[in-house]
């Protein structure tokens, strides 16, 4: 591993964040959304699909990890938050704790969130909530969703998928949200803390086909450089 990534991981972690992060994170104003369909994308096993569809929001996630059964993925869920809280401390110097304060807060985020997640994932057979798919290839319709959030996968792992990776992700996306829905994707840093390379080049690629794109800030600080979230509109 590179001297200049703040965390070590190999392939692809799980992520336990909470309602209250992708608020930060995505400058969520759920209420926008109240009408139509949301999809948290590559959700792992956070809590927010869970929290919203208690709030009342129609939302949905999907994740390869979806085909394990509620004992497997409680089992890798615990043994994700202990590696996670591990990698952490050791890069902890790196990072920017506004929004956690201590690594002690972070990690009970973490299990508070993977609790609530767990008891909708163990519901899902009757609610049919979470559903197993992978980027670049989502089982959905075309223009099912109002909005779709994708935390802390594409672009993080710049290293791991290639550019036409991202291209092929990003027009999966657009092609199951709806016509006047939002995509939003949080960050655009990489391992290394530096910002997504070929940013630019990709929103070049996307800007003629039927979509308007934006990058917004956010309030959420953890990253140094992860100030901002890619934010496409489908026209």
């Amino acid at each position: 591993m590179s001297k200049n990534v703040f965390y070590e991981q190999v392939g692809v972690a799980m992520t336990c964040r909470s309602y209250e992060e992708y608020e930060k994170m995505f400058d969520l104003k759920m209420e926008q959304f109240k009408a139509g369909k949301v999809l948290d994308v590559a959700a792992g096993a956070s809590s927010f699909a869970a929290s919203a569809y208690r709030k009342g929001y129609d939302a949905y996630a999907v994740d390869p990890l979806y085909n394990l059964s509620p004992r497997e993925m409680r089992k890798h869920g615990e043994e994700e938050i202990q590696e996670a809280s591990r990698k952490l401390k050791k890069g902890a110097r790196t990072l920017l704790w506004d929004s956690y304060k201590t690594l002690e807060e972070h990690d009970k985020i973490r299990r508070d969130s993977f609790s609530l997640f767990m008891k909708q994932y163990t519901q899902n057979e009757k609610d049919q909530r979470f559903f197993h798919g992978a980027l670049p290839h989502l089982p959905f319709s075309d223009q099912t969703f109002s909005l779709l959030l994708c935390n802390h996968f594409l672009f993080l792992y710049e290293a791991q998928f290639d550019f036409e990776f991202h291209i092929k992700a990003v027009r999966e996306m657009i092609r199951v949200t709806k016509k006047g829905g939002e995509i939003r994707i949080y960050p655009l840093v990489g391992f290394n803390h530096e910002i997504y390379p070929y940013l630019n080049s990709l929103i070049e690629t996307l800007e003629n086909e039927h979509v308007k794109i934006k990058l917004l800030p956010t309030t959420f600080r953890f990253m140094p450089k992860a100030t901002e979230m890619l934010v496409i509109y489908k026209k």
